[in-house]
């Protein structure tokens, strides 16, 4: 069977679709539909656009509550609950760190130098952000911050949550096998192709195989900046306000890639020890670390 590839620039990198089936030309209609669909989740949710939902979400909702959409409503509950379960070390409200670290941008530069931030002020942004700070009231629909220095940042889930939707979408369209990735930092996949496993990819610099599941990769570092000399991966630990040491990699698969991606980051952030033992509680989830070569499950 023909396999067709869809692609398009979004969330900071190259959104690919592969599908797979009979009819060529309405496959490749289709992907078009779901990128579509991917272009517009990503307008409601980047922080990078002034008129995102979570935009106005940060500009308003220390003034007054804000109204959110169905979805919107149904992933920041989900991320509140990702925040308990993680015991803290995944939480998107803390983007004002992001920003003071030199991260709240787009295209940053490998090794970009910055100041150290001021001790006095990260303390502050660290003791006023959380779910202690939040109101989400998810019968209302609505949110409102208590905090002037919260903010919220979804770069720990938002790819996830969006290559996800692209692929229920196609699964309510009755596609059967595809394979869907961001940048293959985060990837679904749906059945396998023909006479196979599952869809090849690279992880570790070994080839595995997916099948009708998620997958997440966290690093920190890929993408650096410079403080006084000295790196600092993107990752850091909310509760803290700190980045954390250079580690290599963890790898989440899961059903769910927004589970998937806010895992990997809780694992990273957590270490080996605590995310062992939440596995050990979850069997639906499967974790693969590596770090100076060495790689554990």
């Amino acid at each position: 069977m023909p396999i067709v590839k869809v692609e398009r620039p979004a969330m900071g990198s190259l959104f690919q679709i592969f599908l797979e089936g009979d009819d060529a030309n309405s496959l490749e209609r289709l992907g078009y539909e779901t990128l579509a669909r991917v272009d517009w989740l990503e307008q409601q949710l980047s922080p990078y656009s002034p008129d995102s939902d979570i935009s106005q979400i940060n500009a308003l909702a220390y003034k007054e509550s804000v109204p959110l959409a169905p979805n919107v409503t149904a992933l920041l509950a989900r991320s509140r609950q990702w925040h308990i379960e993680t015991e803290g070390a995944f939480d998107i409200t803390a983007g004002n760190l992001v920003r003071m670290w030199g991260f709240f941008k787009q295209g940053i530069v490998q090794g970009d130098a910055i100041s150290l931030p001021n001790s006095g002020v990260l303390a502050k942004i660290v003791q006023n952000i959380g779910w202690k700070c939040v109101e989400l009231d998810e019968t209302h629909q609505t949110l409102r911050f208590l905090s002037p220095e919260v903010e919220l940042h979804l770069g720990t889930v938002g790819k996830g949550y969006i290559v996800q939707a692209a692929a229920d979408y196609l699964r309510e369209q009755g596609v059967e096998r595809a394979l869907l990735h961001s940048g293959y930092s985060s990837v679904v996949a749906l059945g396998a192709p023909s006479n196979t496993e599952g869809w090849q990819i690279a992880l570790g610099g070994k080839p595995f195989f997916l099948n009708n599941a998620a997958l997440s990769v966290s690093s920190n570092d890929e993408t650096t900046i410079t403080v006084n000399g000295k790196r600092y991966g993107h990752l850091f630990d909310p509760r803290t306000g700190l980045p954390i040491e250079l580690f290599g990699q963890v790898a989440v698969i899961a059903p769910d890639a927004a589970d998937a991606e806010a895992l990997s980051t809780a694992f990273a952030v957590n270490g080996r020890q605590w995310s062992y033992n939440y596995l050990a509680a979850h069997p639906e989830f499967t974790a693969l670390f590596s770090d100076n070569n060495e790689s554990g499950h």
